[in-house]
């Protein structure tokens, strides 16, 4: 079996051809971006083109000299979740699914607008960098489709530490996995044109696991950022080891307590989170946050009582 290039978007809805289909994003790096199955794949990625517009699929700030896996790989990552938040926030990434919507939101930052600026980034950066790769069956089966399907993504996940499909957990960020148990294929399939690190995947689908080779490759192809990623966790793990030592409650939980002496401190000495620090022995961000959080809770009538919370 061979991979058939089908062109961009726009080419491939033209497709009548059925199997597995890639989306892939040529920047730096040629990678895989979602994986699917169609008896016509031609129309489904006429779905995927009219979804993109909408805004009813996963868009990243990546053009031609980006590497999309910067914004999708969680590697060296401990909260992929946080992670993914942070870059949204940033435009980075409008996470969405191919649910349609009135209004498409932002899964990680519902703040966001589908407007000028993602429809900028759509159209001027990320879809013109989207090409598609189909893997034609003669008797197209679903089952057999899928099997092949779920093998490449759950290896892919594997090896280049994508995780699920940001607040979903159900859903993988390369599609949905209908086997996820599969581990291998029977037969063997050669790889379309993609980075180094992913034509090793593809040429060892037939073999459970993930090829060593895969880890090298791209460690070294994302090395910027992993270094840069070790560096901001250091940095947190020595700032999170300074408040311990300065605040002997950092990081413990609020307790009845402890939710009474703030309380007191806030409404009979109306002191600050600063002032209170030292005899709560938490940090006053810490302190600036639960008294917000008590706040949104009761609406403010935790400062009569606690019975409110």
């Amino acid at each position: 079996m061979n991979w058939r290039f089908l062109g961009s978007l726009a080419e491939a809805r033209k497709s009548g051809c059925s199997g597995v289909y890639l989306i892939v994003h040529q920047g730096v790096f040629e990678r895989v971006v979602y994986i699917g199955v169609s008896n016509n794949v031609g129309r489904r990625i006429s779905e995927h083109y009219k979804g993109y517009l909408r805004g009813n699929r996963a868009i990243y700030n990546a053009g031609h000299d980006d590497d999309v896996y910067k914004f999708m790989s969680a590697y060296k990552i401990h909260n992929h979740i946080k992670h993914y938040q942070v870059l949204a926030n940033q435009h980075k990434i409008w996470a969405s699914t191919t649910v349609e919507l009135s209004h498409p939101i932002n899964l990680l930052s519902e703040k966001q607008q589908f407007d000028f600026q993602w429809e900028d980034i759509l159209l001027n950066k990320y879809l013109p960098q989207l090409v598609v790769w189909a893997l034609p069956f003669a008797n197209y089966s679903y089952e057999k489709a899928t099997e092949i399907e779920s093998v490449i993504q759950t290896k892919l996940i594997k090896a280049f530490d994508l995780r699920g499909f940001f607040n979903l957990k159900q859903i993988s960020i390369l599609g949905k996995i209908e086997q996820p148990y599969l581990t291998k294929i029977s037969q063997h399939i050669d790889s379309p044109k993609l980075d180094s690190a992913s034509q090793v995947i593809f040429n060892n689908l037939h073999i459970a696991g993930i090829p060593i080779e895969a880890h090298r490759i791209f460690s070294v192809q994302l090395d910027k950022d992993i270094s840069q990623r070790v560096e901001e966790k250091e940095a947190r793990l020595a700032l999170r080891q300074k408040n311990i030592l300065r605040y002997e409650n950092y990081g413990k939980p609020w307790t009845h307590k402890d939710q009474e002496k703030l309380r007191v401190m806030l409404v009979d000495f109306e002191m600050k989170p600063s002032q209170m620090a030292s005899y709560l022995g938490k940090d006053p961000r810490a302190i600036t946050k639960r008294i917000s959080d008590n706040d949104k809770l009761s609406q403010g009538k935790w400062r009569q009582d606690l019975k409110w919370l």
